[in-house]
């Protein structure tokens, strides 16, 4: 029997042993690679997504790919679908599934519409690779970032920040000292006194950026001023921040990743951007909210390299945590806008 179907597939020719190739790798990819009609019925489902999603082939083949989508990201493939029904490009992006047992599902998909030969849509089929894990690894990663920054901070604030007092103290008594027996060098006392002071406030700037405690104690609105505060001493330029209709953000999480992106924004258009105003706002309207960084310096390239800065990558990783989207362009005047736009329900 199995003699007849190797002469059967030779006769064919080398088309059809290319054809059985493909169809054992899309069965038996882990990946899951699915079929749909541009309703989201399932027309096709492998044993990937059987493993990855936990419903067998004759189950998935009844549903609605939408049954797979949890309610947050339903008006991205809304949108999805409407891009690929105007014949638009749409490249690999990171997004979330529902399994069988409820779990929700990090996910990486690439979509791509089948045509028949005259080029006439036919359907839409995806690979989706779970990333799950790597997702988790990088919240680990970040909560350990997070947690240093917090550690740094506070022994800057504390410790460091004690010893620079000390010595502030005691250049005023040694300037007190000397000035009571007349001697020049009570002037040079009097200038290790004010450097001193002066780094005091540096290095109390310093540990409040790298520890927020306005987010916690004042909210997003309180941090984002002082953010703005912070940005005119330490990095001498002009920063400004304007709100406007703002939704109050009472998850402390989701406002330090939001603290955290307009940081790294700012910290790149200093560094990278060589800017010299920077300016922040903060807008809500009734769904969703916006906050937005803008610089004057260096144009942002239109496209990007393959080498992405970590810096960028992070920023990305904040926003897709806060169930938001991150959108990084030129400005109408040059320059570069960092946008995170995200649902308002806390």
């Amino acid at each position: 029997m199995e003699m007849s179907a190797r002469r059967d597939t030779a006769k064919q020719g080398p088309w059809a042993e290319e054809h059985r190739l493909l169809a054992a790798i899309v069965r038996d990819s882990n990946d899951a690679i699915t079929v749909q009609d541009f309703e989201g019925t399932i027309k096709h489902w492998n044993l990937g997504a059987e493993r990855i999603y936990g419903y067998t082939v004759r189950e998935a083949v009844r549903m609605n790919i939408r049954q797979l989508i949890p309610e947050h990201k339903r008006n991205e493939v809304v949108a999805l679908i409407s891009r690929l029904n105007k014949g638009e490009e749409v490249r690999s992006f990171e997004t979330q599934r529902l399994a069988k047992d409820g779990r929700l599902i990090d996910i990486w998909i690439t979509v791509t519409v089948l045509t028949d030969d005259a080029g006439n849509p036919l359907g839409i089929a995806t690979t989706e690779h779970d990333i799950t894990e790597r997702k988790r690894l990088e919240r680990e990663l970040l909560e350990i970032r997070e947690r240093d920054q917090r550690l740094i901070g506070q022994e800057m604030h504390d410790s460091v920040g004690q010893i620079i007092t000390g010595i502030a103290v005691k250049s005023k008594g040694l300037e007190i000292k000397l000035n009571n027996k007349s001697l020049d060098e009570s002037a040079d006392a009097a200038k290790i006194c004010k450097l001193a002071g002066e780094a005091i406030g540096q290095t109390r700037r310093l540990a409040k950026m790298l520890y927020p405690i306005d987010i916690e104690a004042g909210g997003l609105v309180s941090a984002l001023q002082g953010l703005a505060s912070q940005t005119r001493d330490l990095l001498e330029i002009s920063c400004q921040f304007k709100c406007k209709n703002v939704v109050p953000i009472g998850d402390p999480i989701k406002a330090k990743h939001l603290y955290r992106i307009a940081q790294e924004a700012i910290t790149n258009a200093a560094r990278h951007a060589k800017a010299k105003n920077v300016k922040i706002e903060l807008v809500s309207d009734e769904d969703t909210s916006t906050l937005k960084v803008e610089n004057d310096g260096k144009d942002f390239p239109k496209r990007r390299t393959g080498k992405t800065g970590l810096g960028l990558r992070i920023m990305e990783y904040r926003a897709n945590m806060i169930g938001g989207s991150l959108d990084i362009g030129r400005g109408r005047k040059g320059g570069t806008i960092v946008k995170c736009t995200f649902p308002n329900m806390d």
